[in-house]
Parts: structure tokens; C-alpha cells; sequence
């Protein structure tokens, strides 16, 4: 029989290898932007205040619109910030070509056009949100967590637009055709609920629910939440505190 080789002392600390990961290498949970805004001095305001906490991550910026529609596909973000006045390619474009694509990219806008018409075709082309560019630092961060999260949001200057293009023209289309339990629910889908939240605050199932949704998209000729939450706020639906 063999005889067997010297017997070799391994000291305890080496006789496992650790398969734990260093905290710095696990995965990254934070929500991840990117920032299309022409202006440098602001996109490093706004870089530097939503990485402030531990929730976003700003993974990719550019100038102007030429590189967002490209990079956004390559780096994969989850959320979008746009201005809308971008060189190259405005931001209206830039919306209009991810709609097109389908992409499930959740994109709240920034800019100093208000003008009602603006607006609307801002939620037409899949924005969930939009801030007025004189926003304080808090709204637009409101805005980023509201949008991240899949909720609509308009700055209150937004809002203050909409309403004052309904005391000079006509209701929206369709919004005379709402019944009174329709506007409730209108109320609710501007202010964030669920299907399932709406229904339980109106105590009705959570299918009558969704009918009531499908029946305003169809009168107002809406697309999404965001284009309710828009007629919701021309109406005068929702009271927004400055």
C-alpha cells in the first residue's frame, strides 16, 4: 500500500473560499434615466439632485435628440427625461418614435412650451408626465418619482395652462358625453389609482372599473392614463395646491 504524502496544516482561514459578493458588486436596484436636455448647466442640477439618494441612477445624457433614440435602445433605461426643445431632433419626434417602436420606456418631458396644444400631444405620443422648465427642484422631482412609479404627473404651470385654454374654448372633446360616475372616475384615475383602487373607493367590482376606464378613453379620444389625467385637470377635476 502507498505510502501517503506528509500531511500539510491549512490554516483555518484559508480552508474555505468565501462565495459571498462584496456588497459593491451586487446587483444595482436603482431605477435607471437617461437625460436629454441641450443645456450642460442643467442636466448636472438635475443629475445632482436625483442621485442625491439612493433610488435613481443617470446612466446615459446627450445634448441634443440625434443620439436619445439610439442610446436609450443600446443602455436600456427605465425612464426617460426630455426636453422637448432638443437641436437635431426636437423632443415631439423623439416621442413619436418610441411610440412607434412600442417602447415601454416611461418618459416625463420638461419644457417652457405650455401651450395647450403642446401638451396634448405631448400624452398623445406616450409621455406619462410633463414639468414646466421654471418647475422648482422638488416638483420635477415629484414628477420623476410619480412617472418611475407609473403614474401620471403635470406640473402645476401645466396644469394652470390647461385649464385656462378650457375657459377659452370648448370642453374637450367627448367631455360632455361623461356621465356623473365616469367623472369619479376620471377623478381617481388623474390622481394615481389603480383599477383596483377605484374600485374599492366606488365599491363597485373591479371589471365595472375597468369598463368606466375603457368608456372615457373611447368618448375623449384618449390614448393612456396620461391623456385622462390631462382632460381630468382641463376639466377642473382635480385642485392642485401650489
Amino acid at each position: 500500500m502507498p505510502r501517503s504524502g506528509p500531511a500539510v496544516d491549512v490554516p483555518a482561514g484559508l480552508a474555505f473560499v468565501s462565495a459571498v459578493v462584496p456588497a459593491s458588486e451586487s446587483a444595482d436596484k436603482r431605477i435607471t434615466l437617461y437625460l436629454a436636455e441641450d443645456q450642460r448647466a442643467l442636466r448636472e442640477l438635475f443629475r445632482a439632485h436625483i442621485e442625491m439618494g439612493n433610488t435613481y441612477r443617470v446612466v446615459g445624457e446627450s445634448e441634443d435628440g440625434a443620439n436619445v433614440v439610439r442610446e436609450c435602445n443600446a443602455l436600456k433605461p427605465d425612464m426617460l427625461m426630455l426636453d422637448l426643445g432638443l437641436p437635431a431632433v426636437d423632443g415631439l419626434e423623439i416621442l413619436r418614435q418610441f411610440q412607434e417602436a412600442g417602447s415601454p420606456l416611461r418618459i416625463l418631458v420638461f419644457s417652457s412650451r405650455l401651450e395647450p396644444a403642446v401638451v396634448r400631444q405631448v400624452t398623445e405620443r406616450g409621455a406619462l408626465g410633463m414639468v414646466e422648465k421654471t418647475a422648482s427642484i422638488s416638483t420635477l422631482l415629484a414628477g420623476v418619482a410619480a412617472v418611475a412609479a407609473g403614474r401620471p404627473f403635470f406640473g402645476p404651470y401645466v396644469i394652470e395652462a390647461l385649464q385656462k385654454s378650457l375657459l377659452r374654448h370648448a370642453l374637450p372633446q367627448g367631455a360632455d358625453a361623461l356621465t356623473d360616475r365616469e367623472r369619479e372616475v376620471l377623478q381617481l384615475v388623474a390622481a394615481g389609482r389603480s383599477n383596483k383602487d377605484v374600485a374599492h373607493h366606488l365599491g363597485i367590482s373591479v371589471r365595472t372599473a375597468e369598463n368606466h376606464r375603457h368608456n372615457m378613453m373611447t368618448k375623449l379620444g384618449a390614448h393612456n392614463a396620461a391623456d385622462l389625467t390631462r382632460v381630468a385637470y382641463e376639466l377642473g377635476l382635480v385642485l392642485v395646491a401650489k
